[in-house]
């Protein structure tokens, strides 16, 4: 009886402990996959309605299977420097660009067209980004201006003011590009389809820049001041896109802003001074603020069960309702897997488990699992198990 009953208890805990070394999350969540060796990621991933999932790490462009974490292909970036933009999916062709030029690939990766620009050297920091905008057109930016090619490659236009275009974003009206250097600050314009101005506004000096499109299709653009001294701080701006007229602006004494993300109920979620913000999208109202300690990235939102989740530096998860509430916040531990002792016990690793931050925002996937992307190249699929609200 007492044997059967070891058994039993032996078994039992086979079942509740990870098979070999991993990360959990036990009790919150349940990977579904998770991939050890991806590298760490310079860039936020692309997931698409297919079920892919892009990964820019360093040089090279990784896709994966969404559905069970299998890697299908990689291949290296024939251009200068590191992917520091995500990649661009548009109609399943995939473009990617480094410090001098765009590429484009086909869905396995297979190099299409290479598009090299000799561009002004701007330092190392320069980097390319890539847009789709208005008439089809793909937006490619770099040190010396904003390229507007087709599909196919053909150059049409290009707009350059002597500065280096730093962010870019495209709709079917125009395509909104950010440029500037330390020197002479930077500024915000749209273009049209042809590369004439709709628009202008000085941003003065900054650290980074991220732009979204959000309700009422408004723009949402965040600055980081490039110093934060007395009279500075960090901003997001609600613009009339057609227009540029500010509609209401919320400053932090930050620099730090992370980009948004929209609830369902018209908020806007960032991150900043270990704090999450939670904004009425329509007139930049403050409903809540969350001090949570060591949280640096941005926000995922969950709207269909009203969740947020945000990483930590300390490796932390955190999981926070739409009302500003913390449901939990977890460790995600590197743990190491039970081993059998040769008399038939199990030995287990007590040493303490490695940390692992988590800056990059988390991702809601359409199947409602959330992928997290960790600071040493872990990528992790995971659902939320735990119903409270």
């Amino acid at each position: 009886m007492r044997f059967c009953f070891l058994l039993a208890v032996f078994y039992l805990m086979m079942s509740a402990w990870p098979a070999e070394a991993g990360y959990t999350v036990y009790p919150y969540g349940r990977f579904v996959w998770q991939q050890q060796k991806a590298g760490k990621l310079s860039a936020d991933v692309t997931v698409t309605a297919n079920g892919l999932l892009y990964v820019p790490a360093g040089n090279k462009i990784i896709c994966y299977d969404l559905g069970n974490g299998s890697k299908l292909w990689e291949r290296k970036l024939e251009l200068s420097g590191k992917i520091t933009e995500p990649l661009l999916v548009d109609n399943g062709t995939v473009y990617a660009v480094g410090t001098d030029g765009m590429q484009q690939m086909k869905p396995n990766g297979s190099l299409t067209w290479l598009y090299r620009i000799l561009s002004k050297p701007k330092g190392s920091k320069s980097s390319g980004v890539v847009t789709a905008g208005p008439n089809g057109l793909v937006y490619l930016g770099v040190a010396d201006g904003l390229y507007a090619l087709e599909p196919k490659k053909n150059f049409k236009w290009r707009f350059s003011d002597e500065k280096n275009v730093v962010a870019a974003l495209g709709d079917s009206e125009a395509v909104y590009v950010c440029s500037g250097d330390k020197n002479t600050g930077y500024s915000l314009r749209a273009l049209d389809a042809r590369g004439n101005r709709l628009w202008h506004r000085g941003l003065g000096e900054l650290k980074n820049i991220h732009l979204s499109f959000g309700p009422a299709g408004n723009l949402y653009v965040v600055t980081n001041p490039a110093r934060l001294e007395r009279n500075t701080a960090a901003k997001i701006m609600c613009l009339d896109r057609r227009t540029g007229k500010e509609q209401w602006t919320y400053s932090v004494r930050s620099d730090d802003l992370t980009k948004p993300a929209f609830g369902a109920d018209n908020t806007l979620y960032f991150t900043g001074q270990h704090k999450v913000f939670a904004l009425a999208a329509t007139d930049g109202t403050l409903k809540w603020d969350l001090p949570l300690i060591n949280l640096v990235s941005g926000i995922a939102v969950d709207n269909l069960n009203g969740r947020l989740y945000a990483g930590s530096s300390d490796g932390r998860l955190f999981c926070i309702n739409t009302a500003g509430r913390l449901i939990w916040e977890k460790e995600i531990d590197k743990t190491t897997g039970q081993t059998l002792h040769k008399d038939g016990g199990i030995m287990i690793d007590t040493g303490k488990d490695e940390k692992d931050a988590i800056k990059m925002a988390p991702v809601m996937l359409p199947d409602g699992a959330v992928l997290l992307a960790t600071d040493k190249g872990v990528l992790i699929k995971f659902i939320d198990v735990n119903k409270e609200r």
